[in-house]
């Protein structure tokens, strides 16, 4: 866990990935609950630059649309990116945030994944514009878990419609509502692909987690954590 000069409080994601690949995770304070990757290590690099820049990032959508960065178009829910030191970055308090990357690390990318971009292919459509000949690494950051997102019967259906397998992400409630497993419905879609190298941020609940976490449907209207990855020089 680390804290840099201008305040931003992050972590490092506890994924096994080519040392040139690099990846923060900002959060909204530190608790002795969490058990992050540490690092010692505060160093200028592409992604502190990016959150000290105030830069935008995408203009996310909760669509299906990955774009390859740099890019004018920034209306989009994933970005991807082979060049060094092109920050692909997201913006999450609820949804999740998906990072990946390659066994040689030859490209990376970050991924928005709420409820309507999942159903309708926000994961597919970044692995297909990828094209990566080696084997996918996944990290999948802070989100909601399933114990605090209820859903309605309407949201159930639009998944089940697209792959009944995902009947197993739903609980169902007393009151006729579900309840949804984003990490189930995201670790499906990722091993009917073959992809295997699935890391998890611990205790990764936003909701829960008030004391790490910004969460949107808790109350955190306008606040936000971005995660970022990058390919060094």
């Amino acid at each position: 866990m680390s804290k840099d000069k201008n305040d931003f409080k992050f972590v490092t994601p506890n994924w096994i990935v080519p040392d040139h690949v690099c990846a923060l995770q900002t959060i909204r304070n530190y608790s002795d609950k969490s058990s992050f990757s540490k690092t010692n290590k505060i160093k200028d690099n592409a992604g502190l630059k990016f959150l000290r820049s105030n830069k935008k990032g995408l203009n996310q959508l909760h669509s299906n649309i990955a774009v390859q960065i740099p890019s004018e178009n920034i209306d989009a829910d994933a970005s991807y990116t082979y060049q060094k030191n092109t920050v692909c970055v997201v913006k999450t308090a609820d949804c999740m945030p998906i990072l990946v990357t390659n066994e040689e690390g030859s490209f990376v990318s970050a991924i928005h994944a709420g409820w309507r971009g999942l159903s309708s292919g926000i994961i597919e459509n970044t692995v297909r514009n990828i094209k990566s000949l080696s084997n996918l690494i996944v990290w999948i950051g802070p989100h909601i878990s399933q114990k605090y997102f209820e859903v309605g019967a309407e949201v159930k259906k639009i998944f089940l419609d697209n792959d009944s397998a995902n009947t197993v992400a739903f609980d169902r409630r007393e009151n006729k509502k579900y309840l949804l497993s984003l990490k189930t419905v995201v670790e499906i879609k990722f091993n009917k692909m073959g992809i295997k190298n699935i890391y998890c941020m611990d205790n990764f609940c936003t909701y829960a987690n008030s004391d790490i976490f910004f969460s949107y449907r808790r109350g955190d209207i306008n606040e936000r954590m971005s995660s970022l990855v990058w390919i060094n020089k």
